[in-house]
């Protein structure tokens, strides 16, 4: 289908022959007979450049024909790596055999190959959603009417998909379980221990606890004033604290560029 319609638009972006095979015929008419054009001598057509909109439905349905493609490419590697799991050894004994098929599991589960196969249907829902797009916008320079049902029909699936995604997310039981739920639900969790970890020990809640503590045992004049200074107080902290995290993050990327340069080098990378 993606196909189908890059053929379509495809003729946009080159000069039309047939405009230019009629243009020279009326100009071959006009000198035959001027009179036939009111005296008014037919301008042939200019080709300048194609539309802007034909180039951007042109780069997204390509990018939707990619994806599928992709996908489809992954899709066949994917049966063969299942079928060099499911093949049985016939060398060896029982307890070689064993371990062969243990050795193939612990590869899966440590290469992530799960959410390698996973991903392939999020490349066709990719794809479909861009087709949709695409279509959405041809027809929107064609016909607004016939674009709004299309685009309405496409909004309608989006929203519809974004919120079996919430769904599966929220409540483990849902059985509309979809990769998208998976990852949400996983990154939320890294975000609630994240922030726990970092309010727990980071300069702002230290220092909210020490603020209050200072301003509880003061006098009404030092409790206003301290109320007053607390939000100073508090950017000041939460700079320190942005400091802190920005040192760390650094870290982490010279740890990581480090074990790169030592796998670049055909070095085995030693912990740092």
């Amino acid at each position: 289908m993606t196909s189908a319609f890059i053929i379509q638009v495809h003729s946009q972006l080159q000069p039309d022959p047939n405009e230019e095979t009629a243009a020279l015929l009326r100009v071959l008419i006009h000198k035959i007979d001027n009179t036939t054009f009111g005296g008014d001598v037919p301008a042939l057509p200019q080709w300048t450049s194609p539309p802007q909109t034909a180039i951007r439905v042109q780069c997204i349905l390509y990018a939707s024909l990619a994806a599928s493609l992709l996908s489809a490419f992954l899709s066949m590697l994917g049966k063969q790596w299942l079928n060099r799991y499911a093949s049985v050894d016939m060398r060896g004994s029982a307890i070689e055999r064993s371990q062969n098929r243990q050795w193939k599991l612990d590869g899966i589960v440590a290469w992530y190959f799960d959410h390698v196969l996973e991903s392939l249907p999020l490349m066709l829902q990719g794809a479909l959603l861009l087709l949709g797009c695409a279509l959405s916008q041809y027809l929107w320079e064609i016909d607004t009417t016939v674009a709004s049902v299309v685009l309405g029909v496409n909004s309608f699936g989006l929203l519809f998909y974004l919120f079996i995604i919430v769904a599966g997310a929220v409540s483990n039981s849902c059985p509309y379980q979809t990769p998208g739920a998976n990852v949400i639900r996983h990154v939320s969790g890294l975000v609630r221990s994240a922030y726990a970890l970092s309010v727990e020990r980071s300069e702002v809640h230290s220092a909210s606890i020490t603020y209050w503590n200072s301003i509880a045992k003061g006098t009404a004049k030092d409790t206003f004033t301290s109320i007053l200074l607390y939000p100073f107080a508090l950017l000041i902290a939460f700079a320190i604290n942005v400091f802190h995290l920005g040192r760390v993050i650094f870290q982490i990327l010279a740890n990581s560029a480090r074990r790169a340069c030592r796998w670049s080098f055909g070095t085995s990378p030693v912990p740092v």
